[in-house]
């Protein structure tokens, strides 16, 4: 991909075709950007832009003051937006980048993704060539069984290789949506199905809602999932499975269409359950005559729902055991765990990092004045203002009964302070409704920024206790 920088009057500041695989690069004007322009308005670390693990291409804003517009539309800081060749960039009003595509541009994506299937695909193998060898050495009258043994043993390796996979990919593949996806590509293959749906049930909209899809196309989604909808139900809510035909499913007296009017064979409904309790449903279906799904699908896809319902259970507990019930952010122990792991990375490669803390000014005398209902939605308003506030990267944490921190990765004390500096006008800016009244309150923060004298995440972290310290001793509503 081929870059090139201009500003208004058409100087050419930067022109190369750096490689945008792995991490990408950096435009910015800070020493350590892969691209550094030293032009007003152009932020320490600007953006970057980098081929994702789905092999398109990304542009994230990392820290810019107002935000940066990819043909005419608004990227806000810290988000990450999928853009195209050709596209139109502007970082300032005055520094602009176009991409180009060039001839040699093949995206790599990401090593953890390329790992799976291995086992399916590697046993397979290895079973044909096997029996590749046997038909060498017999009869060919007997070709004809041998082939037949071959197709069976063939399905049944599938099959295991299929359950061992997901087994695997459980303790390997970190993204909690591409496994969900992962489980179901597997389940497609070794069913004959075509199509696929995960459904998880959403407790505070008391409705189920989908979480992974394979092979719907734009147009079939809403058409045949409403065709489907009844079988869904049905499955969710008695808890039994329904695999075979469609026809053998028509719902009589249902108005609208059955799955059979929407041309759809054969279905396979199993649902998701963690302990005895329904949480969701794992969808298969096929449009082709050829494909009738049996009782040996029901087999596989019980495993692969009990599957996708372990990775299910074991991300609720992750998210149990590392957020804050009230706000929503994560807790105090997620912080430190992150707080040990960015602060040796930015020490391994030289990079700044940087620290707040904050404490809410008079919150026990709020608390006493209003109630702890009222508190605890001031706590949720506050957690929601420091979440809007964080990059991709960034994390902010309920650190104590009043207090919030925010880890700044790859940022500069002068960065952090802007930071802050927002954090603090938006939260004095809020009103928060507590019945008939509203409530305004503010808050105290300390900065720490990497440096000589931080040898360990300790040291940063005593340091912004330091400084939280020196601005409640000056009144409250401070940034020391």
């Amino acid at each position: 991909m081929k870059i090139v920088i201009s500003d208004r009057s058409g100087q050419i500041l930067y022109e190369g075709s750096p490689s945008l695989n792995g991490n990408g690069v950096i435009i910015g004007s800070g020493n350590d950007c892969d691209i550094q322009l030293n032009k007003m308005g152009i932020a320490h670390n600007q953006i970057q832009l980098r081929y994702n693990a789905d092999g398109l291409l990304t542009l994230q804003d990392l820290q810019s003051p107002f935000g940066t517009i990819v043909n005419g539309s608004k990227v806000q800081p810290g988000f990450i937006a999928i853009i195209k060749p050709g596209a139109f960039i502007e970082l300032s009003d005055d520094v602009f980048v176009r991409l180009q595509l060039e001839g040699g541009d093949v995206p790599i994506a990401n090593a953890e993704e390329k790992l799976f299937p291995f086992f399916l695909n590697s046993n397979e193998t290895f079973v044909r060539k096997c029996f590749s060898q046997i038909k060498s050495k017999i009869p060919r009258q007997h070709y004809n069984a041998i082939s037949a043994a071959e197709g069976e043993m063939v399905t049944r390796i599938k099959e295991l290789s299929a359950v061992l996979e997901v087994t695997y990919a459980l303790n390997s593949i970190g993204s909690f949506p591409r496994l969900l996806e992962f489980t179901l590509e597997m389940a497609i293959a070794v069913t004959g199905g075509e199509r696929g749906l995960l459904m998880l049930y959403n407790e505070e909209l008391s409705r189920l809602e989908t979480v992974a899809m394979q092979n719907f196309a734009p147009g079939e989604i809403n058409d045949d999932l409403q065709a489907t909808a009844g079988l869904v139900s049905r499955c969710f809510e008695t808890g039994e499975a329904m695999i075979g035909p469609s026809h053998r499913f028509k719902q009589p007296g249902r108005r609208g269409r059955n799955p059979e009017d929407a041309g759809i064979v054969s279905v396979a409904l199993v649902p998701l359950k963690e302990m005895a309790t329904n949480i969701g449903v794992l969808y298969i279906d096929t449009k082709h005559s050829g494909n009738i799904m049996t009782a040996r699908t029901d087999q596989m896809l019980r495993i692969f729902a009990a599957q996708a319902a372990v990775a299910i259970s074991r991300t609720r507990m992750f998210h149990s055991a590392t957020t804050d019930s009230i706000t929503s952010i994560a807790n105090q122990n997620l912080f430190m765990r992150r707080l040990g792991e960015e602060f040796c990375r930015a020490q391994r490669h030289q990079k700044d990092i940087s620290l707040i803390l904050m404490d809410l000014d008079h919150f026990k005398a709020l608390n006493e004045t209003h109630g702890e209902a009222n508190g605890n939605r001031v706590l949720k308003e506050v957690g929601r203002i420091f979440r809007s506030a964080t990059r991709i990267h960034d994390l902010v944490a309920r650190f104590g009964a009043d207090t919030f921190a925010m880890l700044l990765p790859e940022t500069p004390f002068a960065g952090a302070k802007t930071v802050a500096t927002k954090l603090k006008t938006n939260l004095s800016d809020t009103k928060i409704r507590a019945g008939t009244r509203s409530i305004q309150v503010t808050g105290s923060f300390g900065i720490a920024s990497s440096s000589k004298a931080t040898a360990k995440p300790a040291d940063l972290l005593r340091m912004a206790e330091k400084a939280l310290k020196m601005a409640k001793k000056r009144g409250g509503n401070q940034i020391a």
